[in-house]
């Protein structure tokens, strides 16, 4: 058999593994993957719901000789039917990922890392903004979610590109949702961006969850305290250590048939994922969540 058609074989394998229960054992994953995968299908099961049909496919190849081995480079796309409480909703998600075939036997699959975004040292943006969150200030969370389905497994070449892209995607819905920029050119001051410049609000995952929380904010945040109270077009940040450092940040852009928020993201690309990531390679059981509600006017 050849590596193209044990690579077709694999990802078979892993469509069964969501619909038909084919041992995760099975797959060239690791043990932490392996536990990623059986955390996605064990979340499902709590909350009665499951995956009726599953598409799996692999898009930008990129094959590379090392030695006695064949790297396969590639983005992995995988679509999931899910039926819960009698009605069905589609997620999508996108991960590069690396195979390593060996004698045309797939050896390892493994996920690529993504580096964070690095957020300097330096104090928090103090200056006064209670001016402009006294004018009129009008948000609409139905152009916010269009974005975020539109832009969810692209880039859009008018915003600054960044690897670590969640927080990014976020700032562009709610910027597309009307909300306007403020704080221009101080790097640590409001929340703004101009192609080569921007914020460490725009796109640094901490520093968005703390601006969120400032009184008087641009953008005009109300924290929540569950996730359920949140609608389309709100904003869920996540803490994965439970270290006080926010590392991710989302977009509700649904409600699954329950009612419980579904997100769109970036970094690993996601539409309408569960927003509790609990299949996340970032996840621990010590992980905190924020929830802000952006107001409809301010």
């Amino acid at each position: 058999m050849d590596w193209k058609k044990a690579f077709q074989k694999h990802l078979h394998m892993l469509g069964d593994f969501w619909v038909d229960g084919l041992d995760v054992y099975q797959l060239p994953f690791s043990d932490d993957e392996q536990k990623r995968l059986q955390n996605k299908k064990r979340d499902l099961l709590d909350q009665h719901a499951e995956i009726v049909r599953s598409l799996i496919q692999a898009r930008k190849i990129h094959v590379e000789d090392k030695r006695e081995d064949l790297v396969i480079n590639y983005c992995l796309h995988s679509q999931w039917l899910i039926k819960k409480n009698g009605d069905f909703y589609l997620e999508e998600r996108l991960e590069d990922r690396q195979g390593v075939f060996r004698e045309n036997h797939l050896a390892a699959d493994k996920l690529v890392p993504i580096l964070p975004v690095q957020e300097p040292v330096t104090g928090r943006d103090t200056a006064d903004e209670e001016s402009l969150s006294a004018r009129n200030r009008k948000y609409d969370r139905l152009q916010a979610v269009r974005y975020a389905d539109l832009w969810w497994n692209r880039r859009n070449p008018q915003y600054p590109k960044v690897s670590d892209d969640c927080t990014n995607f976020i700032s562009q819905c709610l910027h597309a949702g009307g909300i306007s920029m403020w704080g221009d050119p101080i790097r640590n001051r409001g929340w703004w961006q101009q192609q080569t410049n921007w914020s460490f609000s725009w796109t640094v995952a901490n520093s968005l969850r703390w601006y969120l929380s400032r009184q008087g904010s641009i953008i005009g945040a109300v924290e929540k305290s569950s996730a359920d109270q949140l609608v389309p077009g709100d904003v869920i940040c996540y803490d994965f250590e439970g270290d006080g450092h926010w590392n991710h940040n989302t977009m509700v852009t649904a409600m699954d048939p329950s009612g419980s928020p579904l997100v769109n993201a970036h970094t690993y690309d996601a539409c309408h994922r569960s927003w509790t990531y609990t299949d996340s390679p970032a996840w621990t059981k010590k992980i905190e969540y924020k929830f802000f509600h952006i107001k409809d006017s301010v």
